[in-house]
């Protein structure tokens, strides 16, 4: 897995990248976030309504980043400097939060902000024993409403919106992401540095494989 990064104008654009696609996630002109998948799979004779990218244990900073936004997201810790009214936010955000968190099939699901909820593409974050795997989701077009316009045969993307998002104030979780995801190191370092949780789930995997042989 590749990580690379694009300057535009309005800051970072990061890109995520696997063998036939890669996930991109950047900060728009209109102060919104960004996520897109882009994949060679999804072709005019598999025009397939879901495309899906996993982020593996092996690439551990990348996944530490995950773990984060999925447990920040369940405990609703919106700011980290200090300790906020959980309750507060279940209350006043209840019906959206339940839609957002999934506890028992350990879910995140997030309906792109870009159009109404009932057309939007969405997006699943699940969380598996040692990986997460993000599902990009196109629904069916319906009468009388606008279509989400931010999908094409290759990619698929979700809106977040800064403001006035029906996921409102969990966007703050999302954005943080991404301030601490322009940090990872780049291509040409990020491939020669190991943490002891990926060395460890390594070794794991080879006592894995060396009892099956």
């Amino acid at each position: 897995m590749r990580i690379s990064k694009v300057e535009n104008e309005f800051g970072l654009q990061i890109f995520i990248e696997e063998d036939n696609s890669y996930l991109s996630i950047l900060y728009g002109g209109n102060l919104d976030l960004y996520w897109s998948i882009h994949s060679n799979k999804r072709t005019l004779e598999n025009d397939s309504k879901t495309d899906t990218f996993t982020i593996t244990k092996e690439n551990y900073k990348l996944y530490n980043l995950f773990e984060n936004l999925y447990n920040d997201i369940k405990e609703i810790n919106l700011f980290e400097d200090f300790e906020e009214d959980k309750d507060r936010y279940r209350v006043y955000n209840r019906s959206n939060y339940q839609e957002l968190f999934d506890e028992e099939n350990k879910t995140i699901t997030w309906y792109s902000d870009e159009t109404a909820h009932k057309v939007a593409n969405y997006l699943k974050i699940k969380k598996e024993t040692d990986c997460f795997i993000i599902n990009f989701n196109i629904q069916e077009n319906i009468e009388g409403y606008d279509s989400d316009f931010n999908s094409s045969l290759y990619d698929i993307s979700i809106r977040f919106r800064n403001s006035g998002s029906r996921y409102d104030p969990f966007n703050i979780i999302f954005m943080r992401m991404y301030e601490k995801l322009k940090k990872i190191d780049d291509v040409n370092d990020y491939g020669h540095q190991i943490h002891m949780e990926e060395y460890l789930y390594d070794i794991k995997k080879q006592k894995v494989l060396s009892k099956t042989l």
